[in-house]
């Protein structure tokens, strides 16, 4: 016969009115999922049973009385029934600190209003923090924008209990103590190490999440029973080598960050450059004379060639895109092959031109190709833009370009001794030398183009562009799909599509409404535990792939000690304080350090700034030195936080760590 599992019965009956929305939205994501399974064939269905309980929320309310879950005649009714009104007032006057309102974002703000956060009568506040501006791309899974909202921000309008800041970095540490939780709902690692060790100085609870695709996380962080999110460290993002990008690609990927920085260079930092340089210099005579006394003005040479072969008028603007196609898509695999012809082979005896190098070959330009016309006019107009050139409608008629892509004179190719980096760990330059022979040509352009009145102030502006790619009708993508695909063309690589390229050259992490769903709705259930105090093994970390589908649940790791010596350790939560006076001296610092904790600091640092190393010269005088000397506070600064270590118990070891250490200059009033 069956056991039946009492507990589990109790808590059925005891919330079968009640509602835990989280719970729904995280089981409705779930089968949000499958249903789009159904719907389109993609991603493997659920072929068994799935289970999910919160029963880590209910143990705890056992010894609760009854009353505590009866109905109140509210909207928090089903609420209450699950998890007892103290609970349900808790969230009512929780002060959460909200970083980032993206797909996740907008979701966890659902949740928040369905819990009741922050809407109590005396307390209770949400606080948003997110700088960026609402795109198209995001309407399909930020349900809480509409189409007007594009480039605006946020609907403050419909969120009547939070207040909103642009840059998590602006709030002080009298902020942070003031908030019960902070949420982090982010795609950047570093804002998310950033919000952690703010959390972790200030002893605050963070729960973190993050989606990709199908895929998700959650993750709780409590001070004192957790690590912290910076107690691990993800694997660094590996970069594309620089000679690839330049000369050997393999993979579309390559060929789109090929495009992506030549859009950059082009039409964003090539601009910004010119601009900068003759706001330094406002005259061409000027910077002719200079030159010619023999005067070295920094990117002179580059600006110069800029002017010298600026497009004024929608014609040249055509005709330098076709040169760049013949450069970029012929010149270059033909320099290449000259460089290392088919046959060329290593030291080792082995072919050069071998998996995963892939031999160029040149790209014959035709009109009549929609990829190569493609790249004609939406280079031309981007230059067009770029070179401040109007155009009209009927300049981007076929006849118009066709007119005057017949007309253009394509340099021939001209081989170069130049070396080929084949360097994989070799990096960019940051500069190119400039030859005697290109700055003699240099004098000679800048002067022909005095002379022909073309170097006026208008001649010496341009309007850089900054990429975006939510707006279809600016060319931008359209651009990098057909750079991207004319190179990958060359070297035989498979192309990509618009939205790929899109995706890829946005750098667009990919979400979907049913995984930020289903993973807002797990932190909204942890944020519960958070509120409620709960115990260390009540907490659960998730990853899940809907895809699969999986879900796996784990417990949060124990906080580490670090022990110093004789008995005495510390935690990444563990801060010592110390409380001084006017004239408290460096040595009394250390003192009462040692009274205090047992053990006296060897060395004491502010930030990057070694107030006391016995090693360094000078130092050992410093011990007579104030504090208030030593750290130079503002008026206003009533604190600093020091990191200090202790010798070690053998000679020749390493400094022991020590936690940090926060010193008030004053005794403040308990």
């Amino acid at each position: 016969q069956p056991q039946v599992n009492g507990d589990m019965v109790k808590w059925l009956s005891r919330t079968a009115q009640g509602f835990l929305p989280p719970l729904a939205a995280a089981v409705g994501g779930v089968a949000s999922q499958e249903v789009l399974k159904a719907v389109t064939g993609k991603f493997s269905p659920l072929q068994q049973w799935l289970y999910i309980d919160v029963l880590d929320i209910l143990t705890p309310l056992e010894k609760v009385g009854s009353e505590e879950f009866l109905p109140r005649g509210d909207r928090y009714d089903a609420l209450r029934a699950c998890i007892g009104d103290s609970l349900c007032q808790k969230l009512h006057d929780l002060n959460v600190f909200l970083v980032g309102c993206g797909a996740i974002g907008c979701e966890m703000l659902k949740n928040f209003a369905l819990l009741g956060v922050g809407t109590g009568q005396d307390k209770g506040l949400v606080t948003i923090t997110d700088p960026d501006l609402i795109e198209k791309s995001n309407l399909n899974r930020q349900f809480l924008f509409r189409p007007h909202h594009i480039q605006v921000g946020f609907l403050i309008q419909y969120i009547v209990w939070t207040t909103v800041s642009l840059c998590c970095n602006t709030y002080s540490d009298e902020f942070y103590t003031k908030q019960d939780v902070i949420v982090t709902a982010l795609d950047n690692v570093e804002a998310r190490r950033y919000i952690d060790s703010r959390c972790v100085a200030n002893l605050r609870p963070l729960i973190d999440s993050g989606t990709m695709g199908t895929k998700g996380h959650t993750e709780v962080i409590v001070p004192h029973l957790t690590e912290s999110y910076n107690s691990h460290r993800d694997p660094p993002e590996e970069e594309i080598p620089f000679c690839t990008l330049k000369s050997f690609p393999a993979a579309i990927e390559h060929t789109i960050q090929w495009a992506r920085d030549k859009f950059e260079s082009l039409f964003s930092h090539k601009p910004s450059l010119f601009n900068k340089f003759w706001q330094t210099y406002p005259s061409a005579e000027e910077v002719l004379q200079r030159i010619k006394s023999g005067e070295s003005l920094e990117g002179c040479f580059h600006v110069i060639k800029t002017l010298s072969r600026r497009p004024r008028s929608w014609t040249q603007c055509v005709e330098l895109a076709r040169v760049k196609f013949e450069k970029y898509f012929s010149h270059k695999a033909l320099q290449l092959l000259h460089s290392f012809p088919l046959d060329t082979r290593l030291k080792d005896g082995s072919l050069f031109w071998q998996s995963p190098k892939r031999p160029p070959f040149p790209v014959k330009f035709e009109f009549n190709d929609p990829l190569h016309y493609g790249f004609i006019v939406s280079t031309a107009k981007l230059f067009a833009t770029v070179y401040c050139v109007p155009f009209t409608e009927k300049d981007l008629s076929e006849e118009t370009i066709l007119g005057i892509i017949s007309t253009v004179k394509v340099p021939e190719f001209r081989p170069s001794n130049k070396v080929v980096q084949t360097d994989e760990t070799a990096r960019k330059p940051d500069h190119i030398p400039v030859s005697s022979e290109d700055e003699r040509n240099a004098i000679f352009q800048l002067e022909k183009s005095i002379l022909s009145n073309e170097a006026l102030e208008a001649d010496l502006q341009m309007k850089p562009i900054a990429f975006e790619k939510d707006d279809d009708s600016n060319g931008h993508v359209d651009f990098i799909t057909a750079a991207s695909n004319l190179r990958a063309k060359m070297y035989n690589i498979e192309p990509a599509d618009r939205f790929k390229t899109k995706r890829i050259a946005g750098k667009i992490i990919p979400a979907i409404a049913t995984a930020t769903a289903a993973v807002s709705g797990l932190v909204a259930l942890e944020l519960i535990k958070v509120v409620g105090g709960y115990p260390a093994d009540a907490y659960k970390n998730c990853f899940l792939n809907l895809a699969i589908p999986i879900m796996v649940f784990t417990e949060t790791a124990d906080v580490r000690r670090t022990e110093i010596r004789n008995g005495i350790s510390f935690t990444i939560w563990d801060r010592w304080t110390i409380y001084g006076k006017e004239d408290f001296t460096l040595l009394d610092f250390i003192n009462a350090v040692r009274e205090k904790y047992g053990i006296e600091p060897t060395m004491v640092v502010q930030g990057v700034k070694m107030l006391y190393v016995p090693v360094m010269p000078g130092h050992i005088k410093r011990l007579k030195f104030t504090m208030q000397k030593l750290v130079k506070p503002s008026a206003d600064k009533k604190y600093v936080d020091l990191t200090v270590s202790f010798a070690p118990e053998t000679d020749g070891e390493e400094d022991l760590p020590g936690p940090p250490v926060r010193y008030y200059f004053v005794q403040e009033d308990n």
